[in-house]
């Protein structure tokens, strides 16, 4: 996180804080922000370099792992997966004529 980032969420706590709702008023309180950011000196700016070390330490924690469950595959891409060889053959190198293709044999099916 950069000393910008560290320095809008400050401002933008106390924003909102003080008018609630202005909460929605997301572009309106990022260019006040930004211009408040422009009017500070580089000592100013300096500081919020020191709160960046710290902010990014509490923010790369190990992400938790997830597993994500395989769906079971459709009818049509039990029947793309089966006549893909097949097809292919006649058209090589087209990826795009061959799904044409089974789109209408699939279609021929119902």
């Amino acid at each position: 996180m950069n000393p910008y980032m560290v320095f809008s969420q400050e401002q933008r706590a106390k924003i909102v804080k003080a008018d609630p709702s202005r909460k929605a008023d997301i572009g309106g309180v990022a260019k006040e922000i930004g211009a408040m950011w422009r009017g500070l000196t580089e000592a100013q700016k300096a500081s919020y370099k020191g709160k960046t070390r710290k902010a990014s330490k509490k923010t790369k924690a190990a992400p938790a792992k997830t597993r994500k469950t395989k769906r079971a595959l459709s009818p049509y891409m039990k029947f793309f997966k089966a006549n893909y060889s097949r097809v292919a053959k006649a058209h090589p190198g087209n990826v795009t004529v061959v799904a044409k293709e089974i789109g209408k044999l699939w279609a021929k099916q119902k």
